[in-house]
C-alpha cells in the first residue's frame, strides 16, 4: 500500500479524495476515488490514508467533496494533473502535498531505509572493522600493508614466463575487445501537459545545453496522427519522445510546437478534433 498525507491551507468544507486514471484510484470515476481520514486538531489540516500502490507516471489529482454533493478540483497550475514520481515511489513509502500545491515530497518507509542502509554498508563497518582489528594484532605483517614491501629478484633467477603467469615489465595485451558503442538514441519519459479549450499543450523537459541557442528549431522533428504524436531531436544519440493512445482525437494538420531553447523545453500545442475537456492525456490500456 501507498500511504497519502495531504494538508490544507484556510478553513476546508469538506473531505479530500484521490482520483486518478489507476484503476485503483478510479479511473477518474469520483464515486470509486479513494477517500482520506480528516486528522482532527492539526493546523494544517491534515487528510491521510492509504492506497494500493499506483503504476508509474499515471495521473491523478485531489479533489474537496463538499457537502451536498459539490466537487472543488484542486487549482493546480494550467489545469494540469498530478503524475506518480517514476522513481522514489515504492511500497510503504509515504508521498506528502498540499491541496493547490504541485511538489510532491516522498517519504521512504522505514523497511526501506534498513534494507537500503544494509545494501550500501561496508563489509568492515559490519564486522566492527575486521580491517582494523587484523592491522591492531599483526602490524607490519597485516595484509594491509602486504602491498608495501620491496622486493627484489636476483640476477641469475630463471623467468619463467606463460600464459597466466605474471613476470613483470610492460603490460600486454591479452585480448582486444570492440568499444562500447553510442546508443543511436535515448528515450525521453519526462513530460507534463495542460488542457485548455480547444488545444492540450504538452511540456517536454530536455537536458540543460542539449538545444543550442541558434538553430534549435531545424533539430527538431515532430510526427502527429489522430491519437499518437512524436518527436526527434537530431543529436547525439538522437533524444525521443512518443506519446501512444492520445485520450482523444487530435486535428494533426492544426498541431504546431515551440523549442525553447533558453528554457530547456520543447512545448508540443495539440489542437482538439472536438471540443471537450481532457481528464487525461492518455487512454489506460
Amino acid at each position: 500500500m501507498l500511504n497519502f498525507e495531504v494538508s490544507f491551507e484556510g478553513s476546508p468544507d469538506g473531505d479530500v479524495a484521490v482520483v486518478g486514471a489507476d484503476e485503483s484510484l478510479g479511473m477518474w470515476d469520483l464515486p470509486k476515488a479513494a477517500r482520506l481520514a480528516r486528522s482532527e486538531g492539526e493546523a494544517p489540516t491534515r487528510w491521510t490514508g492509504q492506497v494500493p500502490l499506483p503504476a508509474p507516471e499515471s495521473e491523478f489529482r485531489l479533489v474537496m467533496l463538499r457537502p451536498g454533493g459539490a466537487v472543488d478540483w484542486e487549482p493546480l497550475p494550467n489545469q494540469g494533473n498530478r503524475r506518480f514520481p517514476a522513481r522514489g515511489v515504492h511500497k510503504g513509502c509515504t508521498l506528502r502535498m498540499q491541496f493547490g500545491i504541485p511538489r510532491i515530497a516522498i517519504e521512504a518507509s522505514p523497511e526501506e531505509i534498513e534494507a537500503n542502509a544494509r545494501s550500501h554498508r561496508k563489509l568492515e563497518d559490519r564486522r566492527g572493522s575486521a580491517l582494523q582489528e587484523n592491522v591492531d594484532r599483526k602490524g607490519e605483517n597485516a595484509y594491509y600493508f602486504a602491498h608495501t614491501r620491496s622486493f627484489e629478484v636476483p640476477p641469475d633467477a630463471k623467468i619463467i614466463s606463460g600464459p597466466g603467469l605474471i613476470t613483470g615489465g610492460a603490460p600486454v595485451l591479452l585480448e582486444a575487445g570492440h568499444a562500447l558503442e553510442v546508443p543511436e538514441h535515448v528515450w525521453l519519459k519526462e513530460y507534463s501537459w495542460s488542457d485548455s479549450k480547444d488545444k492540450v499543450k504538452v511540456y517536454v523537459p530536455v537536458p540543460e545545453g542539449l538545444l543550442p541557442g541558434d538553430g534549435a528549431d531545424g533539430l527538431v522533428e515532430f510526427e502527429y496522427e489522430a491519437k499518437r504524436v512524436a518527436l526527434t531531436i537530431n543529436s547525439k544519440p538522437k533524444r525521443k519522445l512518443q506519446i501512444d493512445k492520445l485520450a482523444e482525437d487530435i486535428a494533426t494538420e492544426q498541431c504546431t510546437a515551440r523549442v525553447e531553447a533558453h528554457k530547456n523545453r520543447i512545448v508540443m500545442q495539440l489542437t482538439k478534433k472536438k471540443q471537450m475537456t481532457w481528464h487525461a492525456l492518455t487512454k489506460k490500456p
